[in-house]
């Protein structure tokens, strides 16, 4: 039989040294290639993404996260280091937002507003009320009534100098405008002069958040079955599930770590929150399919207006206030 032929060594190197289809090394520019080549495939790939849920939630989810952090960190400093400065801020958005929503009712609705007295008002009002809980014993009670009354009494007052025609219509949208935005206002004024108000706002105020965040992500995630397809179709049952998981968790965390409270408390508080704030989703949306505009205006980036940002805090912010008296009473 022929013996077998065993490879030498100088054989193994020729074999190695031999170069096979698919085996060649790839030189530094080849790899460079094969990189932004798969980094080109991700970011078109991201890309398609974003633009989906960008456009099952009607608004770019980018920049609505990122003014909505951008809004909470200037509250958060402002409740850290000067009250006052959310007082303020208070203020400008309720007249930020009572400008827009006055812009949209001229347009559609040919309303004259009486921005002076509005404006005024509210500002006084809201201050007004801050003192009212900070410096009892220097203003009363009876400032409060007196901003109101005096600036209802000027509204019909001043609206008598312009045209006939449309004035019940234009007094009416005009008090509206005052009661409806103040009420948060006013509410978060409340909650800010109790001992711990910082702490008690920052608690509304994220786990509102967070029912938002919380039913926006999960509605565009697993929403199918719609509650009020009628007035706002992109509201489920789904996203509402979303809204009562975040909320308890940040109504949880923040009453145990924050308030230094029971468990139970955050709860309560969560579940009072996410359904009066969904309420206040559907009113707001009522009133623009009403005035037939999909948002308030397009200050705030990713969001819309003023008014389209503040929607779930408007009517939660007064019950929400009273359910924290309760549960967290001080003396």
């Amino acid at each position: 039989m022929p013996e077998k032929s065993h490879p030498t060594l100088g054989d193994e190197d020729a074999l190695l040294s031999k170069k096979t289809p698919g085996t060649e090394p790839h030189s530094v520019e080849d790899v460079i290639s094969d990189v932004e080549q798969a980094l080109g495939e991700f970011v078109d790939q991201a890309k398609h993404a974003v633009d989906e849920v960008n456009k099952k939630a009607g608004r770019d989810i980018f920049l609505a996260v990122l003014f909505a952090f951008l809004l909470l960190g200037i509250a958060a400093a402002c409740l850290l280091w000067f009250p006052w400065g959310f007082v303020g801020l208070a203020v400008l958005l309720i007249g930020g937002g009572q400008v827009e929503m006055g812009q949209v009712l001229a347009r559609v609705r040919g309303v004259r507003i009486s921005y002076v007295p509005l404006i005024t008002g509210s500002v006084l009002f809201t201050v007004a009320a801050y003192a009212y809980r900070v410096y009892p014993e220097l203003v009363g009670s009876v400032v409060l009534w007196a901003v109101a009354g005096l600036m209802v009494i000027t509204i019909l007052v001043v609206r008598l100098f312009g045209e006939m025609d449309g004035y019940v219509r234009d007094v009416s949208h005009t008090i509206f405008m005052f009661g409806y935005p103040c009420l948060l206002a006013v509410s978060l004024i409340f909650m800010l002069a109790e001992v711990n108000g910082p702490a008690l706002v920052a608690t509304f105020v994220l786990t509102v958040a967070a029912t938002d965040t919380g039913g926006y992500f999960l509605g565009i995630w697993k929403g199918k079955h719609a509650i009020a397809p009628k007035i706002s179709p992109k509201k489920s049952w789904e996203g509402l599930v979303g809204s009562f998981l975040l909320a308890f968790a940040s109504g949880v965390v923040m009453t145990v770590f924050l308030l230094g409270d029971a468990w139970w408390k955050g709860i309560v508080l969560a579940v009072v929150i996410v359904i009066v704030g969904f309420l206040g989703d559907l009113v707001e949306s009522q009133i623009k399919r009403d005035l037939g505009v999909k948002d308030m205006g397009t200050l705030i980036p990713g969001h819309g207006g003023i008014m389209d940002r503040m929607d779930s805090y408007i009517l939660a912010a007064f019950p929400a206030w009273l359910v924290m008296m309760w549960l967290f009473p001080v003396g």
